[in-house]
């Protein structure tokens, strides 16, 4: 894939479902954000934890960097604000890696290697599809948290994103 307007609006959308995410979550209790429920992830806090580590890994997959990230369930920020600070500077970082690509480096193969041991080639445009489908599947573990929590659950499928972006004036979605 060669299209870098689409992945870099796919990892803008990310970047804004994380945002969403993020707001809803910082208006909850405390302890609802913390709170053991039966997910494979644990709670909303390691959720979002994950989806950082995950990021981080898949990041260094590409640059063809290692990452010091030994669990994917590990808690890397102890407070919300501090781990808002860390997911907002990797969104950053993911949309000027998009930026600084061209469309070589977006079909080129990055050899990869996963926590457990599992091994695979993916074309770096694959990598950066993979990062944002893998936010909005588990934005929708945290979403059901939000339900289990009775509280209001974060709206954020594209085509909320596209509205959004149409009433700040932005570009429509390619």
């Amino acid at each position: 894939m060669k299209d870098k307007s689409y992945l870099r609006a796919l990892i803008d959308y990310n970047a804004w479902a994380n945002a969403e995410t993020y707001r809803l979550v910082a208006e909850m209790p405390p302890e609802e954000v913390t709170k053991q429920r039966k997910t494979p992830l644990q709670s909303i806090f390691v959720s979002l934890n994950h989806l950082l580590n995950v990021d981080r890994i898949w990041l260094a997959h590409m640059r063809g960097e290692s990452h010091d990230i030994p669990n994917l369930r590990d808690v890397q920020f102890d407070s919300l604000d501090d781990l808002w600070q860390a997911r907002q500077e990797m969104d950053r970082t993911l949309q000027d890696y998009v930026d600084s690509l061209d469309e070589d480096a977006l079909e080129e193969i990055v050899d990869y290697e996963l926590i457990g041991g599992n091994t695979g080639s993916l074309s770096r445009a694959m990598c950066l599809t993979h990062l944002a489908t893998h936010g909005s599947y588990h934005r929708g573990w945290i979403s059901d948290m939000f339900g289990q929590a009775e509280r209001p659950q974060p709206s954020t499928d594209i085509p909320v994103y596209e509205r959004a972006l149409r009433a700040q004036g932005g570009n429509p979605l390619p």
